[in-house]
């Protein structure tokens, strides 16, 4: 509730001072397809979107929010077997959302035709797992499914990302970027969760 109400308060400062909104969407899709058959497949889908109000020239504060969701479904090979238990096929879930607040530094006017910009700040994240197995008595063709459950994690972390802006109209541009958050502190993590995007940047 603070924090909307903070978000509220310089979304009132920002219209009454006449400075400028810029309000940024995106996102990513990846697919793999791997196997002897085809018969696997890895997903990736991100969400996200910011906005920032800046109260100098080149500089704002920044609000941020993105969702990611990878799943992987593998489907094994097991015709040669005759006997015994084996893994049929499993798939694993891995969701994650962060939101942060932070400054956004433009590094050219944002009259110009590109522009590239640095964030950072402090962020939250959250994530969510859950994976599954379907493991087949192959002497009576009998399945059973075997569920991990749901597990949960939340922390604290910092988040980092630069981005370029190509103008397409003088309120519009196409925006790429490439971003990472990780936990406070362990700066060795920043490369692990690196994630890029391609959207659109509005400004009013």
């Amino acid at each position: 509730m603070k924090k909307m109400l903070l978000a509220l308060s310089i979304l009132i400062f920002a219209n009454h001072a006449k400075a400028v909104t810029e309000l940024d969407f995106n996102f990513a899709y990846d697919k793999s397809v791997f196997g002897a058959d085809r018969q696997n497949k890895s997903t990736s889908r991100t969400y996200g979107g910011s906005i920032a109000f800046y109260f100098f020239e080149m500089t704002a504060i920044e609000f941020n929010y993105s969702e990611k969701e990878d799943e992987t479904i593998v489907n094994h090979d097991t015709s040669n077997v005759t006997s015994g238990l084996v893994i049929d096929s499993d798939s694993q879930t891995i969701t994650s959302q962060t939101y942060g607040v932070g400054i956004r530094q433009a590094l050219a006017s944002r009259k110009s035709f590109l522009v590239p910009s640095i964030s950072f700040g402090w962020a939250r994240q959250k994530f969510q797992s859950s994976a599954t197995a379907i493991i087949v008595d192959k002497a009576t063709s009998a399945s059973t499914t075997y569920d991990s459950g749901v597990s949960r994690a939340e922390y604290d972390s910092v988040f980092g990302s630069f981005a370029l802006k190509i103008q397409l109209t003088k309120f519009m541009s196409l925006k790429g970027s490439v971003k990472t958050a990780f936990k406070a502190f362990e700066w060795n993590e920043a490369k692990d969760q690196l994630s890029y995007a391609a959207g659109l940047s509005w400004i009013f």
